[in-house]
């Protein structure tokens, strides 16, 4: 079976990485990098959740059509899941056997990280994901790579902002594992539990200690969720 790992906003499907050491040899992990971001920083920037995941069908075609597969995507990563099922669905593409959702409610709540995504500036974006634990902080020297990651981070952060499905419009064909940090700014008051209407199948929700990055503290434990969901 195929694990596809999608990635948060200003972030790598590369981050997820460290997952392997933790997760059973026999599924195989592939990252979807988004174009335009990082290691495939020479392609065209896209903008919006649409066409980020109508590309991410196309690179990874064969693999979504060869054999069994899973999602997990965090908090950007969630939408890109959502998307990416609509798409698959409407094209007539095999579907994934589960997915796994994490660090973002539903795509149909009115529940955002920062008031007003298109008018504040990107410094302004930054800051406030710098100062909410929203973005994992680094230490990059290179002022021209900072000025990258920042850009890709602002990017991601508003096209998140603009999309929202309903249950209507999308609906995935199979069990959902919600998860996500119980001192999760953006999450605070949210019910997490309506992640169930995009479901045909059970919605589980799991929260953990932690703020957005709860999974860096857990990432044992999450791996181990993976394994027995897929019943690896």
């Amino acid at each position: 079976m195929i694990l596809f790992f999608l990635p948060h906003a200003g972030g790598s499907a590369k981050s997820y990485c460290t997952f392997r050491r933790y997760l059973p040899k026999e599924l195989k992990v592939i990252p979807m990098e988004l174009s335009g971001r990082l290691m495939r920083s020479s392609e065209p920037m896209l903008t919006d959740i649409q066409s980020c995941a109508a590309d991410l069908i196309n690179v990874h075609r064969e693999a979504l059509s060869s054999e069994g597969y899973a999602l997990f995507g965090h908090s950007l990563g969630t939408l890109l899941c959502t998307e990416l099922v609509r798409q698959l669905s409407a094209e007539g593409i095999h579907q994934p056997e589960h997915v796994f959702l994490s660090g973002r409610c539903a795509p149909d709540l009115e529940l955002h990280c920062i008031e007003d995504a298109e008018t504040a500036t990107d410094e302004e974006i930054v800051k406030y994901f710098l100062g909410s634990s929203l973005m994992q902080p680094m230490a990059i020297p290179d002022p021209q790579l900072k000025e990258i990651l920042d850009r890709n981070l602002c990017t991601d952060v508003r096209m998140a902002e603009r999309y929202s499905v309903t249950p209507e419009e999308v609906r995935f064909p199979c069990d959902l594992t919600v998860m996500y940090g119980t001192e999760d700014r953006i999450l605070q008051g949210a019910d997490m539990a309506q992640w169930e209407r995009f479901t045909a199948g059970r919605c589980e929700v799991i929260p953990f200690t932690g703020d957005h990055f709860y999974y860096n503290a857990h990432k044992q434990e999450v791996c181990e969720i993976i394994a027995d969901r897929l019943n690896i």
